[in-house]
């Protein structure tokens, strides 16, 4: 499956994160998401030093997001989105409004 330049819809997305737990295991994909996380923190420590770019930190921001859509679908992806809404929804009402 080659994807050059094009978005994969939630539903496709979904089958392939269940193909990795499925293949991989939860364990492992855990552990990908804990050394994906690091490299974030890396390139956000680094760019702050003016040692690494904006791409670099797009790319290992793809990564992390990738595994926290894996670690959702696990967890189950509704509950996930609902708890994203949720806290948005506190971020505009709750925190911003202080500054409205």
């Amino acid at each position: 499956m080659i994807l050059k330049n094009k978005m994969m819809d939630k539903e496709k997305r979904i089958e392939l994160y269940k193909k990795a737990i499925d293949t991989w295991g939860i364990e492992a994909q855990r552990n990908m998401a804990f050394e994906e996380l690091g490299e974030l923190n890396t390139a956000l420590a680094r760019h702050r030093r003016g040692r690494a770019t904006k791409e670099e930190i797009l790319t290992e921001l793809a990564d992390v997001t990738i595994m926290c859509e894996q670690l959702a679908y696990w967890l189950g992806y509704n509950d996930y989105e609902k708890e994203i809404d949720n806290k948005l929804t506190r971020l505009r009402d709750e925190k911003l409004a202080k500054y409205e």
